[in-house]
């Protein structure tokens, strides 16, 4: 029995917003002078949306093609997370000032805002490619 594809891509997205929530506590604990700003509850709202829209677009969907899909864009939104916050967690790019909590909420932003056009473009090609009965990909 294969892997259920939703299941995997349910795991991913909690890697992703595990690593988003889990950055800004990690820097406000252990740099106090930052947690006025990072430990909002804002801030970790605003950094758990892009995963859970996608989650909330994506895993409801039984079809094999929109779970393969849903998956994909959960891998995306794992590795842009890991290229956003391991640097800021090892320290490879200094973090710090008055509006790191600014910058946390463009980064989610600019992230549910990518997540939604991208569910907007693969929902519309997948719905035309249904409609149409054409083949998902040839191989």
């Amino acid at each position: 029995m294969p892997p259920d594809p939703r299941r995997r891509t349910a795991w991913l997205l909690l890697g992703g917003l595990l690593l988003a929530v889990g950055t800004p506590v990690y820097l406000g604990l252990v740099r106090p002078g930052m947690a006025t700003y990072l430990l909002n509850p804002g801030i970790l709202a605003a950094q758990s949306t892009p995963y859970l829209l996608a989650a909330a677009l994506w895993l409801p969907w039984t079809s094999p093609r929109v779970s393969v899909v849903g998956q994909w864009l959960a891998v995306v939104l794992l590795l842009v997370a890991f290229v956003l916050y391991i640097p800021a967690i090892t320290g490879l790019v200094p973090v710090g000032g008055d509006m790191v909590g600014l910058g946390a909420i463009l980064v989610a932003t600019v992230t549910s805002v990518s997540v939604g056009v991208v569910s907007l473009i693969a929902g519309g090609i997948l719905w035309w490619r249904a409609r149409t009965g054409r083949p998902a990909a040839r191989r």
